[in-house]
C-alpha cells in the first residue's frame, strides 16, 4: 500500500500525444521530463537497451534499461532497485502465447498492465519520487470516460505518494479523461489529421496554425529535428515550443517567433 502521503507534492503527470511516427517516444527519451527512478510498461520494446551501441534512443535517452518478460523477474528487479535508493530504469515487457488473438489478447495485456499498476501502487512513497511510463495506453483501456482501474488510481491518487505518471498515446479522445485531466503536463507532437489537430488545439488552448506547423516541420526535417508544443503545467496557456535535435540529442526551448520562422 502507498505510504507517507504528502498533499504538498505538485502534480507532474505527463501525457505524450502524437500520431504514428510523430515523435512520442523521442519526447519521452529526450525532453528530460522523466526522473531518476523509473518503471516502464513497455509492451513493444520501445526502450530496449544494447550496451554495444551509443545512441540517444538506446534505452531511455541513452540510459540502460533492464527488461523482464515475466512477473517474478520484473517484481524482483524492481523491488531490489527501489530499495537500493539508486538511479534505475526497469521495464516490464510481458510475453503472450501466439495462440492468443483479438479480445483475449487484449484482456491478457490489460491483466499484465493492471498487475504492473498494483505493484507500483504498493511501492509508492510520498517521501520519494517514482516515475512510471506506460506506452500506447489507448490500446489497453476500456473507456475514454472515467477510469476506475488501478491506472486511474495512479493518476488521481499517485501525486500525493510521489508518483509521476507518463502516458503515451496517439489521440486524446481514446484515453480516459481520468488520465488526461489529471496530467497537467502535456507534450504535443505531429498530428495525423485536421480533425485531431483541431480537437487538440481546443483542449490545449493552442493556436491551430501552430498545431498544423508541428506536422509540417516534422515532415520537412524528419531526419534532423522534431518540434513539439509543451504545456508545462496546469491552467490555460503555459505552452511553449521545443525542438529536439536528433543527431546531438539536445533539446532547445524556442520562442513562438523562432518556432513560426523555422
Amino acid at each position: 500500500m502507498a505510504i507517507n502521503k504528502d498533499n504538498e507534492l505538485k502534480a507532474r503527470h505527463t501525457c505524450y500525444l502524437a500520431g504514428t511516427g510523430g515523435g512520442k517516444t523521442a519526447a519521452v527519451n529526450l525532453l528530460k521530463l522523466v526522473g531518476d527512478q523509473v518503471a516502464i510498461f513497455d509492451l513493444y520494446g520501445d526502450y530496449r537497451f544494447d550496451g554495444r551501441k551509443k545512441s540517444h534512443f538506446n534505452g531511455l535517452g541513452g540510459r540502460a534499461v533492464y527488461h523482464y518478460t515475466n512477473r517474478k523477474g520484473f517484481a524482483t528487479a524492481f523491488v531490489d532497485a527501489w530499495r537500493s535508493g539508486k538511479k534505475f530504469v526497469v521495464a516490464y515487457s510481458p510475453e503472450f502465447p501466439k495462440s492468443l488473438q483479438g479480445a483475449k489478447l487484449k484482456a491478457a495485456k490489460q491483466a499484465e498492465l493492471y498487475w504492473f499498476g498494483h505493484l507500483i501502487w504498493e511501492a509508492a512513497d510520498g517521501n520519494r519520487e517514482l516515475n512510471v511510463v506506460i506506452e500506447e495506453l489507448a490500446k489497453l483501456v476500456e473507456t475514454a470516460g472515467k477510469d476506475d482501474s488501478i491506472i486511474g488510481e495512479l493518476a488521481t491518487g499517485g501525486r500525493k505518494f510521489g508518483l509521476v505518471l507518463h502516458t503515451v498515446f496517439q489521440r486524446s479522445q481514446e484515453v480516459p479523461k481520468t488520465i488526461w485531466n489529471n496530467s497537467p503536463r502535456k507534450v504535443l507532437g505531429a498530428q495525423e489529421s485536421q480533425a485531431d489537430a483541431k480537437r487538440i488545439s481546443i483542449e490545449l488552448d493552442a493556436d491551430i496554425d501552430d498545431v498544423y506547423l508541428i506536422s509540417q516541420l516534422n515532415s520537412k526535417y524528419e531526419d534532423e529535428r522534431l518540434y513539439y508544443l509543451v504545456k508545462s503545467k496546469g491552467g490555460i496557456g503555459n505552452i511553449e515550443p521545443k525542438v529536439i535535435h536528433l543527431k546531438s540529442g539536445k533539446t532547445e526551448n524556442l520562442t513562438f517567433e523562432q518556432f513560426r520562422a523555422a
